[in-house]
């Protein structure tokens, strides 16, 4: 009885020295160009968990590198499994009183999936940037924009509109810029140079006056600037008071005076349309009196060789600022006929940076 005895003592002390060192076991290393995790461990957990918005059963987790997987899903586990995004380059370009921004799409995967980008703007590098979504896009225009140096990035959004990656900053410089353009219509629109009015026929019965009635063509002029002053624009002739004058007999004129148009009465001026001003104000002494397109009573102004002020921005900058401004003629009894009465009228935009 006494070497039984003995013999199941050593064998519990066998038993429980077996299992102490198993308690121990690793995994072995893991390891990639970059980096090791040594002895990583292998764990598993269960157990039955709830909250207000979920049950779960059963949980594991695992520190080695790998794919689970099942009828209901798969568990990629380690550093090769973690969601990435590539960042594409971003160029930014300036144009005039804008800067175009471009950049290559982003790529993403192992659960990240590209959904659109924000683009951001700051008045120096490394920010703070303001954001706005752009959609999903990979390009895009700041428009308006004042003189000075912009900085921009982009951010990649996921699915769920979350930031998951930024592209390099590229900033731009903006210089001042005012832009003039004049066209000449019946209607607005674009018309290649040079520009001109032709006033066709006047009779004493027939005062001539820009739009469609007549057939005659009106002055538009448009303007862009980012300056802080806005922009002036000024109008003067080549004739002054003389106005229309004849190029056969140049001491025969239609004379050019501040006063309302009317059939018999010589006279010949400009006045700027109400309707459609937009960004412009009319300016002193172009600013009272009414002015339409068609209309044969309009309040002209007489124009003078001396520059005056026609046109003002109505705010500061301006940007698809747009006037109409109607030539009237009229010819009295004593008016000598020529069918050659020209005068050359000069606008200058001019803005304060």
């Amino acid at each position: 009885m006494k070497k039984i005895k003995k013999i199941q003592k050593h064998m519990l002390v066998a038993f429980l020295f077996v299992f102490f060192i198993a308690s121990f076991a690793n995994a072995s290393d893991l390891t990639s160009t970059n980096f090791i995790i040594r002895d990583p461990i292998i764990g598993t957990g269960g157990d039955y968990g709830t909250s207000t918005n979920f049950k779960m059963f059963s949980s594991g987790n695992t520190l080695f590198s790998g794919v689970n997987s099942s009828s209901s899903f798969i568990g990629h586990y380690g550093f090769l499994y973690y969601p990435y995004v590539t960042v594409g380059a971003l160029t930014a370009t300036p144009v005039s009183a804008q800067v175009d921004l471009s950049w290559a799409a982003s790529a993403a995967g192992q659960g990240w999936s590209v959904s659109g980008y924000n683009t951001g703007k700051a008045s120096v590098s490394g920010g703070p940037y303001t954001y706005t979504s752009v959609g999903d896009v990979t390009s895009y225009s700041y428009t308006q924009l004042a003189p000075g140096e912009y900085c921009f990035v982009v951010q990649t959004l996921d699915s769920l509109g979350y930031v998951i990656g930024t592209s390099n900053e590229d900033c731009a410089t903006i210089s001042p810029v005012i832009t003039f353009d004049l066209d000449t219509g019946v209607a607005d629109g674009e018309t290649s140079s040079p520009y001109s009015v032709a006033l066709g026929t006047i009779t004493t019965t027939d005062t001539r006056v820009s739009g469609t009635t007549d057939s005659i063509n009106m002055i538009i002029a448009e303007a862009d600037t980012n300056a802080t002053g806005g922009v002036v624009v000024t109008v003067r002739n080549t004739n002054g008071a003389n106005g229309l004058v004849s190029t056969s007999v140049t001491a025969d004129d239609i004379d050019s005076a501040d006063g309302a148009m009317a059939d018999g009465t010589e006279n010949y001026g400009l006045c700027v349309i109400t309707v459609g001003l937009s960004g412009f104000s009319r300016a002193s002494p172009y600013d009272s009196g009414a002015c339409a397109t068609n209309s044969e009573t309009n309040a002209i102004q007489g124009l003078t060789s001396t520059s005056e002020n026609i046109l003002n921005s109505s705010s500061s900058p301006v940007y698809n600022a747009h006037a109409e401004i109607s030539v009237n003629a009229a010819i009295s009894n004593i008016t000598t006929a020529h069918s050659d009465y020209t005068d050359t009228i000069t606008f200058i935009a001019t803005s304060t940076f």
